[in-house]
């Protein structure tokens, strides 16, 4: 039926079959109560496949919830179960490890201005994926076309610099810069005012609890219109283990992170497969290559 459609189709990019091509295409028609045999069969297979599928897609999304709980706890509250506690005075952190500084953004960073150069990688900051390693390909950046030519409109960024979308950070879009590169005027930059480890901070920062400091201290009336602004950011607080602690932080997060991306994959793998095997389940028994009754599918309750 399908190879009927495409010989009868017109068009390059968006092909349509006409009714007056349609009505001409020949499919087979088996007897009525065979047509109800297999609706009947591949309504409960098909329902089978179904709900494995959304039962693997509950299973990615717990995975990711058990992912940033690990990192919102590991950022706030270190890695030592029994270590001493202490309230951090702030409500969004709440009890901190007792060794651990609770300091003010602007007392560890710096605003950045240089301008930037040609030759560098224009990096975008995603609210998915933070900062990226380099430059995206015009075919996937929508806003290649409008892009400015003079380089030196462009921020100037190191790695281990802290940059931000103004625009939106209340969205969670905030990074720490993984290469030399530039920016759009719309991000910020800061840079360590001490050693530190800039992906700790990218894990707190990215965590649900600053993210919504980040939403309370931005500026405008709408969503759309929220900025947060050096002078806004340079005054929240952040939580400051010492670095050979944010160091061990960072590798445990990183690990968790690669075992939850591997289950994840391994589950989109299993969805892909199922949905493959609906597709085909359904046109062998439309077109009678296999028999229904003596069918047995491999999907199991």
């Amino acid at each position: 039926m399908r190879v009927q459609k495409s010989k009868t189709g017109k068009g390059e990019i968006i092909v349509h079959t006409y009714a007056s091509k349609l009505k001409n295409l020949y499919f087979p028609l088996p007897p009525l109560h065979e047509q109800k045999a297999i609706a009947t069969f591949l309504d409960e297979k098909t329902a089978q496949i179904d709900r494995a599928v959304a039962q693997n897609e509950r299973l990615m999304d717990l995975l990711r919830e058990r992912q940033q709980i690990v990192v919102q706890n590991a950022v706030t509250r270190g890695l030592d179960p029994d270590v001493e506690m202490k309230d951090s005075g702030e409500d969004w952190i709440g009890e901190v490890p007792k060794h651990w500084e609770v300091v003010r953004n602007a007392t560890i960073f710096q605003e950045r201005k240089d301008p930037g150069e040609n030759g560098l990688p224009i990096l975008t900051v995603s609210i998915h994926s933070a900062v990226s390693k380099e430059e995206l390909k015009e075919a996937e950046n929508i806003r290649g076309k409008i892009r400015i030519e003079d380089k030196s409109n462009y921020k100037r960024v190191y790695p281990k610099d802290i940059v931000y979308n103004m625009m939106r950070a209340w969205q969670g879009a905030i990074g720490n810069v993984p290469t030399d590169g530039l920016v759009s005027p719309a991000y910020v930059t800061a840079f360590p005012k001490k050693k530190l480890n800039s992906s700790f901070l990218e894990h707190l920062f990215r965590t649900s609890l600053f993210i919504e400091e980040m939403n309370r201290f931005s500026k405008g009336i709408a969503d759309f219109r929220k900025r947060l602004y050096w002078q806004e950011f340079k005054n929240l607080n952040a939580v400051l283990p010492p670095l050979s602690e944010q160091s061990a932080i960072v590798a445990h997060i990183e690990a968790q992170a690669t075992k939850t991306e591997k289950a994840i994959s391994l589950l989109e793998q299993q969805n892909k497969r199922l949905k493959e095997y609906k597709a085909v389940l359904i046109d062998r028994a439309v077109t009678g290559k296999i028999n229904i009754t003596d069918h047995v599918s491999p999907i199991s309750e």
